[in-house]
């Protein structure tokens, strides 16, 4: 009995001793790694530590490895345009309402509907406020090269539940108050463009009819952000090269058509219509003003690409100088656009002069008025010098007699030639 007693007596022991040393080897590692997390801690080196399939190339919770790639961020992606409507130099007809009365419908212009002239708190001038109807411009005959310009402003409650009413502008041929304010009104040729509003956009649509027969209509182009122009100006531009047709508002161009207006569609008048609207009066203003038509240039980039050539006596130089006038750049940029958006085209500038002076000078004066429109290019426009040679001609090639001074003005000219 005693012997039994005294042996578990020593197992008892034996046991402790092992409990004892477990604890003591637990709790030593468990200072360890409380003193090597507060080790990372100080230096900031803190991590999680994970393992890598050589399989998968991620670690075990998932993620990818990326200890070993160089991790960099993507570039978004953006573009770059330019605002390059060039207003016509001739001008048609031009009226901001300056000669109306308060109050008082314009009087150049007719309407079956009502409206009058007003002045605004945010806007300077006097505009012509729209209500729901019809409204159509002085006679113009805006021929097959033409600009218009116009300032508009919609101003609606932006927290209000109803439908924005839209506006139409549209461009109609054999113009007349009598014929297009008529209800029965036999529509031939016309060129017609409308801006939509709903919620925060704008929807803009294009159709055109050529005798008769509807000719195009254009997807609708949205316009975003609309609201932000709520009660502000509004610049609208347009532009009409035979077919061509381009339209910016505030700079951005909701429209580049080739193949858009009616040939041969003599538009000589602007007709404005404003839809209805469940808003009040005092809730809803449209206005218009500062209206500017212009004689337009011919598609420099049709004529420079399609033919190969383009020959022009609209850049004018100072008397004997090869200076090219500030005022005369309107074809030149058109040449610009042409070479920036095709970065693979060449072309030749060629001067030409009228016969007045000694031929020699003009040989050399028109070679320097080549090289003058091609700084031009290379200075203000950054096309690249290696897109463009020049020559000159002198009088040796006129166009017209040079007896007389419109046939010298025919003949002091520049070519654009495609290489």
């Amino acid at each position: 009995m005693k012997k039994l007693i005294f042996m578990s007596a020593m197992l008892l022991a034996g046991s402790n001793l092992m409990a004892q040393g477990f604890l003591n080897k637990l709790k030593q590692k468990a200072e360890n790694i409380a003193t090597k997390t507060v080790e990372n801690a100080i230096e900031g080196k803190t991590k999680k530590t994970t393992a890598v399939s050589s399989e998968t190339g991620k670690t075990n919770d998932g993620s990818p490895n990326n200890e070993n790639n160089t991790s960099s961020k993507k570039t978004s992606l953006s573009s770059t345009t330019s605002y390059d409507f060039v207003p016509g130099s001739k001008v048609l007809l031009a009226d901001d309402f300056s000669q109306d009365a308060l109050g008082q419908f314009p009087l150049k212009w007719y309407t079956r509907s009502k409206g009058e002239i007003v002045t605004l708190n945010t806007a300077k001038g006097k505009w012509l406020r729209l209500y729901p109807g019809t409204f159509v411009s002085p006679v113009v005959n805006i021929g097959e090269n033409a600009t218009i310009e116009f300032d508009l402003i919609m101003d609606w409650p932006l927290a209000g539940g109803y439908m924005v009413p839209a506006i139409n502008f549209a461009f109609y041929d054999r113009g007349n108050k009598s014929e297009i304010l008529s209800y029965d009104y036999r529509l031939k040729n016309c060129l017609k463009f409308g801006i939509a509003p709903y919620r925060s956009e704008a929807a803009v649509q294009l159709t055109s009819y050529e005798n008769v027969a509807k000719k195009l209509e254009t997807d609708k182009y949205k316009v975003a952000n609309f609201d932000r122009k709520v009660g502000n100006v509004i610049h609208v531009a347009i532009s009409i090269q035979k077919e061509r047709v381009r339209i910016w508002l505030d700079q951005e161009k909701v429209f580049d058509l080739p193949q858009a207006a009616p040939l041969n569609g003599n538009l000589n008048q602007l007709k404005l219509d404003m839809s209805s609207s469940n808003y009040t009066n005092e809730q809803l203003g449209y206005y218009v003003s500062n209206f500017l038509f212009a004689e337009g240039s011919a598609d420099s980039r049709s004529k420079l690409l399609t033919n190969g050539k383009l020959e022009t006596s609209g850049i004018l130089f100072a008397t004997n100088s090869a200076e090219v006038k500030s005022d005369s750049e309107g074809t030149i940029k058109e040449v610009a656009g042409v070479l920036s958006e095709n970065p693979d085209l060449k072309i030749k500038i060629i001067g030409h002069t009228d016969a007045d002076g000694k031929q020699e000078a003009n040989l050399v004066l028109s070679k320097k008025r080549a090289e003058s429109v091609r700084n031009v290019l290379v200075n203000d426009y950054k096309i690249k010098a290696s897109q463009i040679e020049t020559d000159g001609k002198g009088s040796t090639l006129p166009v017209s007699e040079d007896s007389n001074e419109a046939g010298k003005t025919k003949n002091r000219r520049v070519e654009f030639i495609k290489i």
